[in-house]
């Protein structure tokens, strides 16, 4: 499973990583591009809403089940309302926040995969640490992006602006999307 798990987060940082650090104009067409697209808000708030429905459905607090577990099917049909909703109400930011969404989610399924790659106590650190540690990043990063999206854009446009920032961003964004393939494929 931390195949899977480094081949799903190590893909997309290699490839973005990869056209920042070669063509950061390309990879600044490519932010606007996915800024402005309303079917990929779209898929990603449908999936970031399911995506929660699952996590409420399975989180087993008594308190919670007792209200979103009031008649069958509640949570999925609340899903897709709250995706209908989103996307005609709130079109604006929607393909970053959709994102920032997804990256507070995987955490909490990444983690119980990890949890069985962990050495015996006493190791200081592990490779499958650094999974730990770029889900950390990436819930930090939800939690600031699910509030401010246009901030983390307008941090994007800064980087883009200023070709050696992209470069540097998108070499440590594809040495990080390597390091995550490798440790995933041999752990």
């Amino acid at each position: 499973m931390i195949t899977i798990w480094g081949l799903i987060l190590g893909i997309p940082l290699l490839a973005f990583g990869g056209v920042a650090a070669f063509s950061p104009s390309m990879a600044c067409r490519f932010t606007h591009w996915y800024r402005e697209n309303r079917t990929v808000a779209a898929v990603l708030t449908a999936c970031a809403w399911f995506w929660t429905a699952y996590e409420c459905d399975t989180i087993g607090i008594e308190a919670f089940d007792r209200f979103t577990k009031f008649f069958p099917g509640e949570l999925w049909i609340l899903a897709c309302v709250l995706t209908y909703l989103t996307v005609i109400w709130m079109p604006k930011n929607l393909p970053v926040r959709a994102l920032t969404g997804l990256l507070m989610l995987f955490p909490a399924e990444l983690f119980k995969t990890t949890h069985l790659y962990r050495p015996p106590v006493g190791t200081w650190f592990a490779a499958v640490d650094l999974f730990v540690v770029t889900a950390y990043v990436a819930a930090v990063v939800g939690m600031y992006g699910m509030f401010y999206p246009w901030r983390l854009e307008k941090g994007m446009d800064l980087v883009f602006s200023h070709a050696t920032l992209a470069r540097i961003l998108g070499g440590l964004c594809a040495v990080l999307g390597i390091a995550l393939i490798v440790i995933g494929c041999f752990a």
